[in-house]
This record gives C-alpha cells, sequence and structure tokens, in this order.
C-alpha cells in the first residue's frame, strides 16, 4: 500500500490489483461483515482509508471452484486451497454479502460464463467507471 498504491494513486494512476482488504475481511472466523462497520485496527493501520473504486468478485459456485482447484496440474493447492468446502462456501458467501453491502464499488460477475464474455463484462463496466 505504502510503497505502491499510495505512491501511484498521488499520481493519478488508475492501480489494479487481484486482493486487497476485503479478502482478509471475508475469512470465516471474521464473519462476512459489510466493511464499513468492519475496519479492524490492523485494516485501519495498512489501508487507512483507501478503498477501492471497484471490486470484481468472479462468482462461481463452491463445487465449480474445488473442481478448477483440483483440475490445475501446474501448481500444488496453497494453504487456503487445501481447505474444506464449508471454508469456500463461508468465503464466497462473505464477498457475496460484501457486494451487496456496496453495490456501487462491487461488480459481481458470473464466473461461469465463458472466458471472453467475462473479461467483456469487466472491461465495459471499468470503461463506464473511467469514462472511456
Amino acid at each position: 500500500m505504502r510503497e505502491i498504491i499510495a505512491p501511484n494513486l498521488m499520481k493519478g494512476v488508475i492501480v489494479v490489483c487481484d486482493r486487497y482488504v476485503d479478502s482478509s475481511t471475508v475469512l470465516p472466523g471474521r464473519g462476512p461483515q459489510p466493511l464499513a462497520r468492519s475496519s479492524p485496527a490492523h485494516h485501519q493501520f495498512a489501508v487507512g482509508n483507501v478503498l477501492p473504486d471497484l471490486t470484481v468478485v468472479l462468482d462461481v459456485p463452491t463445487r465449480v471452484s474445488l473442481a478448477r482447484i483440483q483440475q490445475r496440474a501446474s501448481d500444488l493447492p496453497n494453504r487456503m486451497e487445501r481447505e474444506n468446502i464449508d471454508f469456500f462456501k463461508k468465503v464466497r458467501d462473505g464477498y457475496l454479502v460484501l457486494a451487496r453491502s456496496m453495490p456501487k464499488r462491487f461488480f459481481v460477475v458470473d464466473g461461469t460464463l465463458p472466458e471472453e464474455k467475462i473479461r467483456k463484462l469487466i472491461w465495459d463496466e471499468v470503461r463506464k467507471r473511467i469514462g472511456g
């Protein structure tokens, strides 16, 4: 945040990252809560008041997600990918709760659509938001 994101935002650069504060907000154990009501001190320390203008959630049914992890041959599953189905269901539910609680910031895309359709939906939303 301090070394890359904030300095680039100050220059007016559009910053894209694959995870941010939402990922730790939705992890089981914390419970899915809207970020506005659940800003713990470590989130405040880590990111200050900087929240994304757009968060894209690729929504995939839990069983599909697990099947995709198992199909990947290029990598061994990481610690989180080795969790059970209940873990993944709670994470998915957490993201969907956040998306419903902040609909202006979140854009939920059906992750079971063809890749090209997903790409088009996301780019159309990005262009709409940046005025391009």
